[in-house]
């Protein structure tokens, strides 16, 4: 999955990735540089593992609408989402400081589908051509306990891998999610009555049977956008927000990411 994380071997030293920008840099100053794109993927599952005496013991998955909770400590397992609460897999300071108390280490990952943004147009039989992605493996990457919460199982995404770790991600970019719009309502939520836009969209059939439902903040623009009943692509951001908040709509995620 990953080499020993605790190895300093097998890392590049800061001065050698330094001395390698800057003899980069001094390269191309005679040309035009165009950047790379920054790596897109569908996440596939995310989970945690603890290590404990230099074995990783794995704690939870969360993928293709199931939560498997494999922790061992009974008293740990009641704490952690239920497995009818795919959505439900963000873990809590608290929660993080005891699994950290009972192993060496604690880490968190998402397993991606990478894609290919700029992808050919493939007609389907409805006559639509929306963009299909080149496959490139499905890579693991660490990441923080706090992007890990943001995220669920389907989620595509742009992301940027740590300059010195290229096995972990240090932010994430872009969130695209796909869903039905069931409700829109405004409500107000401050002191001064200034309304808060809220969706909820359908995310489809959860690991027990009944609809996966979630109810987003949103924007004015968005909330104006919405559609009762349309089935949609939107980007999901955190920003000022405890709960995440639509953005925007998009019709096509491949030619938005």
């Amino acid at each position: 999955m990953w080499p020993n994380l605790r190895s300093e071997d097998d890392r590049v030293s800061r001065r050698t990735v330094l001395s390698a920008i800057g003899a980069g840099l001094f390269a191309s100053s005679a040309g035009c540089v165009h950047p790379l794109p920054p790596p897109q993927g569908v996440l596939i599952q995310k989970g945690i593992f603890g290590e404990h005496n230099n074995r990783r013991v794995p704690v939870l998955k969360a993928g293709n609408n199931e939560i498997k909770i494999e922790i061992e400590d009974e008293v740990l397992q009641s704490e952690f989402p239920r497995s009818e609460e795919p959505a439900n897999t963000t873990i809590s300071p608290s929660l993080h400081n005891k699994l950290k108390r009972k192993y060496n280490d604690v880490h968190y990952y998402v397993q991606l589908r990478k894609l290919n943004g700029h992808g050919p147009l493939v007609e389907t039989s409805s006559g639509e051509k929306p963009r299909q992605p080149a496959i490139g493996g499905t890579p693991r990457y660490l990441l923080s306990r706090e992007m890990f919460g943001k995220l669920l199982s389907g989620d595509r995404i742009e992301y940027t891998l740590d300059m010195f770790d290229n096995q972990r991600i240090s932010a994430i970019t872009l969130i695209i999610r796909e869903g039905t719009i069931r409700k829109k309502f405004s409500k107000a939520d401050t002191a001064n009555d200034v309304p808060s836009y809220r969706i909820t969209v359908d995310h489809g059939e959860g690991p027990n049977g009944d609809p996966f439902i979630q109810t987003y903040y949103a924007s004015e623009k968005a909330y104006n956008n919405a559609q009762i009943d349309d089935q949609t692509y939107f980007e999901v951001i955190f920003e000022n927000r405890v709960r995440p908040t639509i953005g925007s709509f998009s019709p096509d995620p491949y030619g938005s990411l």
